[in-house]
């Protein structure tokens, strides 16, 4: 059984990032519980430093981590600053991190995220002191036009599924389709759609998270 930790930046006393009616830490959580039910959902076995809004030291996740005794961990994070993009964290010690590292990186942009690279820090405790292959994700800015790319729990969701999906593929487990929860029609509407544009179903992921992708499909699947 493959195991992953998952560690979900700030919370309680410690909003991290605050911009724009955002907070890091519930946007972090958001992201992290859609990653360990994506990976959950594929087999594999999922710890993760917190569930709920509630303090969170660093110091503790990474105990955690190592106690857990995981073959991947992830981090997870976003960004203030006034910048633009994602990017990820290694220590530059560990080469299957790196790929870890550029895996993920390769999803978030099939989800429409560009990024700002794979960076190496040598003072991040999380990367330098957790003892299996680490990486830290910071998603998106919220302090900036950054932030349209998740600034609804949807968009915030698709991110943690691409990090998921990024993650199952450096464990070499094949990635599922998603369960589709749409009624009958609406996926025999989605089907038309992609048929008739040719779409990819990274494209079709994409306008999956869209807050009214039924109704778009349907007008779509309609127009002559």
């Amino acid at each position: 059984m493959r195991k992953v930790f998952i560690g979900v930046g700030h919370g309680g006393s410690d909003p991290g990032a605050c911009a724009n009616g955002l907070r890091e830490s519930d946007v972090n959580l958001v992201m992290a519980l859609a990653m360990k039910a994506e990976l959950e959902r594929h087999g594999v076995t999922v710890g993760i430093s917190r569930v709920k809004d509630e303090n969170d030291r660093l110091a503790e996740e990474i105990r955690e981590c190592n106690a857990f005794a995981p073959d991947l961990a992830v981090e997870v994070h976003n960004n203030a600053g006034g910048g633009d993009g994602f990017e990820c964290y290694i220590s530059g010690k560990n080469q299957t991190a790196r790929q870890l590292a550029e895996r993920i990186e390769a999803e978030v942009k099939g989800i429409g995220q560009n990024s700002r690279g794979v960076k190496v820090s040598t003072s991040l405790g999380w990367v330098n002191k957790v003892k299996a292959p680490a990486v830290l994700c910071e998603g998106f800015f919220l302090d900036s036009a950054d932030r349209t790319i998740a600034d609804t729990a949807v968009k915030q969701r698709r991110f943690g599924q691409a990090y998921a999906r990024g993650v199952l593929k450096q464990l070499g487990i094949p990635v599922k389709e998603q369960e589709q929860t749409q009624p009958s029609a609406a996926l025999a509407d989605r089907k038309r759609v992609q048929e008739r544009f040719g779409f990819d179903d990274v494209t079709m992921r994409y306008l999956d998270g869209y807050r009214f992708a039924a109704a778009l499909y349907q007008r779509l699947a309609e127009t002559k």
